[in-house]
């Protein structure tokens, strides 16, 4: 048998990496024993295994060869720097720091656990069955040599030759870092350079070649007031290039593109793309308005009226003189300190938060002063009602029903802030005011509308279009403006109100629910208004009319303008044929016809879809419809957030600072 003491020599040496040999496969001979002894009609094959498969690799090499076989397998371990090998063979060799990694023949770091095995057999069909299982199995094969000293010595090469190896590795990482330092200092140059070169062929991707005269050929846009700083710039390319030849520029006027005319100048289709002449106070105006859409060649630019509108509605929502005031001089500073910000956001030192302020510098400015000018309107600073103009105006306070001697001076009365029903008389004002906004931006944009359509000469787009669009929103919405401002302006505390219940009754001094009068407005537009929803003399022939129209609207809308279209189209292509027919006798008569009429023809039947233009046109009156219901509620936000706002500054205001305060 093969005793464990003539297997340690074995163990020892059977170590990762150290065992390898230029050759694998089977090696015949005999085989040494620790004592001296050889086995000269033995033959062995060595090699490495995963260790999960070692167990099913035993039993296939049994049954392989019938048990015809002597296979003895150890785990591969690994040596520290300085540790003895348990064999003397080995205690002379001290090997590197740290584990040694294995690897297969392929190069590949294996990080599975691994086991050295030997097998120990006789005969040449055996050894190509043992060949075959190990293929199958994954082994990796070493030629394995019998003397211990040829042992010894391949065990020396191979430390030899990984110390080699490491010394070759840290001199290389060493010659890569000094390189990649050196690259350091440069790399931000030939960045530049590479994004230029890639500018360069970009743009000579967009231009034409003329092959014959050897030209390139550049057609582009530019405003009219920049062509003598095209020109400058080609100057001074020619000179940094040292062109001989120069560079020539023919300018065109846009004249396709005027009032009425849509194509570009070429005559074609092809229209001048919109440049708004921005600096860097109203570049942030104009970047939120292109968030949305970019307003076409010539088109009204609506960021000019976004300038106010969009601070201002948001100072309705954020209504505080303190709040406001910490906003402006947090955005004063940023604009004190821009020089400075600007060259720190270049070189990309600035924070996300602190490069979003400064990018946003001048809207974050208007926005703290409409805060506090609304603040000022809510008489509020920092939650804390201001006496500005002195006390309340109201009398008898601590009776039951107080009296208002004469209004405040400006903004709401202080009182209101500690009364018990002010939360109900702040949510009822801002509810109506934020309707009001919202419709009267609504209307703003319906009117630039009229603006484009009388610019660019379209009558189809200003009587089908502008008129039908705004009679929809005011006939509805217009009219639910007129009653908040009908029920604002009545006194439903007058004196004869309140002097006896019976005039209160024949004077309707009980103020009607808008809501309701709405709804019995498209419930029942023909019957009787009841009394409690009367506000104003002649409702119920006003209301009827208003209706009528607005749902006349949505026809007008839908229907004139395709129809219109369409009998232009046929028109002028009954037009075109009847041309043809006179030209084909001329041609029947010797005469020499003209293809141009037919070529027009086909360009206008191509270009012409009756169905395309009504299903735009419908989709165009869905959304106007719908999206002045929608636009409306959403207006209440304005109301939403300015409570949200109000009352959690109360709530921060009364449960933290003051609470902390009185507790000390």
């Amino acid at each position: 048998r093969f005793g464990e003491q003539s297997l340690n020599w074995l163990e020892a040496a059977l170590m990762p990496r150290a065992v390898q040999a230029s050759t694998s496969g089977v090696r015949g001979g005999s085989v040494a024993m620790g004592n001296g002894a050889s086995f000269s009609a033995l033959q062995s094959l060595t090699g490495v295994i995963a260790c999960s498969k070692v167990s099913s690799f035993e039993r296939v090499l049994f049954r392989a060869t019938r048990g015809n076989c002597i296979v003895r397998t150890e785990p591969v371990r690994t040596y520290q720097a300085g540790a003895p090998s348990s064999d003397d063979s080995f205690s002379s060799f001290e090997l590197e720091s740290g584990a040694l990694p294995w690897y297969d023949d392929s190069g590949l770091q294996q990080t599975e656990a691994q086991n050295c095995f030997i097998v120990l057999f006789a005969g040449r069909e055996i050894g190509t069955k043992l060949n075959k299982v190990c293929e199958a199995f994954g082994a990796n094969r070493y030629a394995y040599p019998e003397d211990a000293d040829e042992q010894q010595s391949a065990v020396s090469g191979c430390v030899e030759r990984l110390r080699e190896l490491r010394a070759v590795l840290a001199s290389t990482e060493q010659q890569r870092c000094e390189m990649l330092r050196e690259v350091s200092t440069s790399l931000t140059a030939w960045e530049v350079k590479v994004r230029r070169e890639k500018a360069i062929f970009h743009v000579l991707n967009l231009l034409n070649y003329d092959t014959s005269h050897k030209l390139f050929i550049a057609e582009a846009w530019t405003p009219a007031g920049h062509v003598a700083d095209v020109k400058q710039a080609l100057d001074a390319a020619r000179l940094r290039a040292n062109a001989q030849i120069p560079s020539f520029l023919e300018t065109k006027t846009d004249a396709g593109a005027h009032a009425g005319d849509h194509s570009g100048a070429d005559g074609g289709d092809a229209v001048p793309p919109t440049s708004f002449v921005v600096n860097k106070f109203t570049a942030v105006f104009q970047s939120i308005v292109e968030a949305y859409g970019i307003a076409q060649y010539r088109e009204v630019n609506p960021a000019v009226f976004t300038v106010v509108t969009f601070p201002f509605l948001f100072a309705v929502m954020f209504g505080d003189v303190g709040h406001g005031a910490i906003m402006a001089l947090f955005a004063l500073w940023l604009i004190a300190r821009e020089r400075e910000l600007q060259q720190r956001a270049r070189r990309g030192q600035l924070n996300e938060f602190i490069g979003t302020c400064f990018h946003g510098r001048y809207i974050i400015v208007l926005m703290g002063l409409f805060s506090i000018f609304t603040g000022v309107i809510y008489n509020e600073a920092f939650s804390f009602p201001m006496t500005l103009f002195g006390p309340t105006r109201w009398l008898g306070l601590s009776e039951s029903q107080p009296v208002p001697a004469n209004p405040y001076p400006a903004g709401f009365d202080p009182v209101w802030k500690h009364s018990a029903n002010g939360l109900v008389f702040f949510n009822s004002y801002k509810m109506k005011l934020s309707i009001v906004l919202g419709v009267a931006q609504m209307t703003l944009g319906v009117c630039l509308s009229s603006v484009n359509a009388t610019f660019f000469r379209e009558p189809l787009d200003l009587w089908y279009g502008f008129v039908p669009q705004l009679l929809f929103l005011l006939s509805i919405f217009g009219y639910l403006v007129f009653l908040i401002v009908v029920k604002w302006c009545t006194d439903w505390n007058a004196p004869e109100c309140l002097s006896s219940a019976s005039i209160a009754v024949a004077r309707n001094c009980d103020p009607p629910d808008l809501k309701a009068i709405l709804i019995n407005m498209f419930m029942s537009p023909f019957g009787e208004i009841p009394r409690k929803l009367q506000l104003y003399p002649g409702q119920a022939a006003v209301q009827p009319v208003l209706l009528i129209t607005a749902l006349v609207c949505i026809p007008w809308m839908l229907l004139p303008k395709p129809l219109i279209l369409r009998a232009r189209h046929a028109r002028s292509k009954a037009g075109y044929k009847r041309l043809e027919l006179h030209e084909t006798r001329v041609s029947e008569t010797g005469g020499r016809g003209d293809a141009a009429s037919h070529h027009d023809d086909e360009r206008v039947a191509a270009n012409f879809d009756f169905s395309d233009v009504m299903v735009h046109q419908m989709i165009h009156t869905i959304e106007f419809v719908l999206g002045a219901v929608s636009n409306t509620a959403s207006y209440l936000r304005l109301w939403a957030l300015s409570l949200a706002h109000a009352e959690l500054s109360d709530v921060f205001l009364e449960k933290l600072l003051k609470m902390s305060w009185r507790t000390g």
